[in-house]
This record gives structure tokens, sequence and C-alpha cells, in this order.
């Protein structure tokens, strides 16, 4: 049976930025990041286009899918632990400059960001539809931005493969997940009228993107309508109440005002 669907490369759309870890040469704000600070565009030594200098083998890198650092059995609540934030990081392997101290050279830059272990990086990862590593950095592009720490590098090639090192970053207590980059002012996406009896979905974008996934809904009064994780609906009687929609990260809000009638 044919594909519906089209495949993407599994490179040239990973693009990646690297720089010293917060304001002014990294990101300012992990859950706010801006299409200048990505780009460098203020033209000091801060993020730097690296995926480049980055080698598909040995990437690890992101946010880490298990929630457990133990092993617990499905039926085992009692040894069950979480990691909280410490859930993202990973290896990255980054090819060795033919020259050092070149700062012509991105593979030179990029050594130079992260051989020091225990030096503090902003990394931010895009992965977003068919856009490729050779575009800008653009407002309403969908990123990760990470706050870690190098650690001690690894030399993994072997003769014959691309003079390469591996270095761990491991967590730095901030790190943002499949955000906007730019303005987060929130935009409400309603149905047209609110019944009592009906269930639906109230959307938002940020940005130009569809973000609802990523927020936060709240009622005023759940005897006029009940919200749920990811926008979900119920309107349970008649009346008036407020649903808020708010970014956790960033604190933007917006409110939706709900005036249902009777079945």
């Amino acid at each position: 049976m044919p594909m519906d669907y089209q495949k993407l490369l599994s490179d040239q759309v990973v693009t990646v930025a690297l720089g010293p870890s917060g304001s002014p040469l990294g990101v300012a704000d992990v859950a706010e990041p801006t299409a200048d600070e990505l780009n460098n565009t203020g033209g000091v030594s801060g993020m730097q286009p690296a995926s480049q200098s980055i080698s598909w083998n040995d990437w690890d890198f992101g946010t880490q899918a298990s929630e457990v650092v133990n092993e617990p059995s499905l039926a085992d609540a009692s040894t069950y632990e979480e990691f909280g934030q410490s859930n993202y990081g990973g290896n990255i392997s980054f090819y060795y400059p033919a020259e050092y101290d070149d700062n012509s050279n991105l593979h030179s830059i990029i050594y130079d960001l992260t051989d020091i272990p225990g030096e503090l990086n902003d990394i931010a990862v895009r992965i977003d539809g068919e856009t490729f590593t050779d575009e800008a950095f653009a407002d309403g592009d969908f990123v990760s931005v990470y706050r870690v720490q190098g650690e001690a590098e690894a030399n993994p090639f072997t003769p014959g493969e691309s003079k390469r090192r591996t270095v761990n970053f491991i967590q730095k207590s901030e790190f943002s997940h499949f955000t906007v980059v730019g303005d987060h002012t929130i935009t409400a996406i309603e149905p047209g009228a609110y019944a009592s009896g009906d269930t639906g979905r109230i959307r938002a974008s940020q940005g130009g993107r569809d973000t609802t996934n990523r927020l936060v809904f709240s009622t005023s009064d759940g005897d006029v309508i009940n919200v749920y994780p990811g926008g979900f609906y119920e309107v349970t009687g008649s009346g008036t109440a407020t649903v808020t929609i708010e970014d956790p990260d960033t604190g933007d809000s917006v409110t939706v005002a709900v005036d249902s009638t009777g079945a």
C-alpha cells in the first residue's frame, strides 16, 4: 500500500544554534526566544549556526521520553520516581576543525564554545516540517531551547570515519520544549456559540502557530462550562462564565467570554 504522506529527509531539517548561556550572548528567556537571538543579529559572539558542525552519528540530544529514574513494574507505584525537569540533554558529536582559533571557520567557533567542561550553553533545536537548515530562524518557528552544561568529551570515531568529538550535555534547570519564536500573545480560536450540553474544543495560537496543547485552560464557573487540557470543554449549564487561556512559561493570557443558553 503506498504511503499517503510525504516522508521527510532524515537530515537537512534539524537546525541547531548554540551559544553562551543567557543574555546578552545566548537566549535571555528559554521560553520566549527571539529570531534576533537565535540568528545572532546583534553581531556579537553569541548564538552560532551549529548544524554543519554536528554529526548525525551519536546524536541523541533532546527531551527524553521517560519520566522514570528507576525501573518499576507496571503495577509498582511505591518505587516510582520522576525526573522532574531533569529529562533533557544528551550527546552531540562535533567535527574537529582543520585549524583551531580560526574565527572564519564555524567548526573552530563551535569547538571553542564547547571544549571546556562545565561551561554553560544555550542550545536551540528547530525541527519544523520542511524548514531546512540553511533557512534563518524566523518568528513563528517551532523550536526547543535548552540551557545545558557540557561535560568531558569522548572520541567515538574509528579509523576511516570522520574525526569527531562527542560532548555530553547535562540539564541546567531550564528548558522549553516546542515553543514559538517571537511574540507569544495568545489568540483564541473558539466556536461560534455555546449551548448547554455542547462539547467541543477551544483552540489557540501564538505567532500564527497552533499552540493549544502547551497552554493551560481554566474556567471561572464549572456550573456553566468545564474545560480540560488541550482546550476541550463541556457546557454544563446556562449562564455566563470566563475561560482563561494561559501560557505557563511566559505568563501571557487571554480570556474567552462564554454565554450559554439553556437546553
